[in-house]
């Protein structure tokens, strides 16, 4: 197992690079948890918006203020109420069977089911990890584009209260809807780059290479989320 993480670490690294140098050590859940903690671990710029979307973005940036600086959540408790926060947010199921590309096509529900345990329990045990090592950054909600009717792109601009030479990071939210109607995010741009898209090209790589092995995946997930967990214990 030590030589699959290996493995995908090396081919994640190669990709990146192949694609972007300036990010080849950037992967999508790295990317996105430093997004998510550096968007929701500081405080935001109020901004009234008539578009429900960029209402949702900006609301929820509140949201996980109100959670980061709570003085009556126990540790326990605080993280309890992150990881809830982080599921009304996104849709782990989406963006995970998204990252699978071809290969969640005929794989047995068995093995798709505990992926996607995998991946929300990797994912959120990485906002957790780096959640506290960015504060302090304001977002305000620039505008937004409409793709399709339950499809819009929400701008924002992350910056630094204290630094006003500090150009501000140009970060988007691809807001969709659930079956019933939910608001929820299902990718994240960072400078021009879509995370989601970027560990789908991770993932699939790294199945490409174990001969479409998701048990193997799914098995490297759950150890690095432990070994993550056992880190911040």
């Amino acid at each position: 197992m030590r030589a699959n993480q290996e493995n995908f670490t090396a081919h994640a690294a190669e990709t990146r690079e192949h694609r972007n140098p300036s990010r080849r050590a950037f992967g999508w859940i790295a990317a996105l948890a430093v997004t998510v903690a550096l968007l929701f671990g500081g405080a935001s710029a109020q901004a009234a918006s008539a578009n429900p979307a960029e209402a949702f973005v900006q609301q929820n940036v509140d949201r996980r203020y109100a959670i980061l600086n709570s003085t009556t959540l126990s540790p326990e408790q605080r993280r309890a109420e992150f990881r809830n926060f982080m599921l009304s947010l996104t849709d782990p199921r989406r963006i995970g069977m998204f990252t699978l590309g071809q290969y969640a096509n005929g794989a047995p529900k068995e093995q798709i089911e505990d992926f996607v345990a995998a991946f929300s329990d990797y994912a959120i045990a990485t906002y957790e990890t780096r959640l506290n090592k960015y504060k302090g950054q304001t977002l305000k909600v620039t505008g937004s584009s409409q793709r399709a009717p339950d499809d819009i792109v929400v701008n924002a601009d992350v910056v630094s209260p204290g630094n006003s030479n500090a150009q501000p990071i140009k970060v988007g939210f691809r807001v969709r809807k659930t079956t019933d109607g939910r608001p929820i995010v299902t990718d994240i741009q960072v400078e021009g780059v879509w995370l989601a898209l970027s560990e789908r090209s991770d993932f699939t790589g790294y199945l490409q290479q174990h001969g479409g092995n998701l048990s193997a995946l799914t098995q490297l997930l759950r150890m690095q989320t432990q070994q993550m967990r056992n880190s911040a214990a």
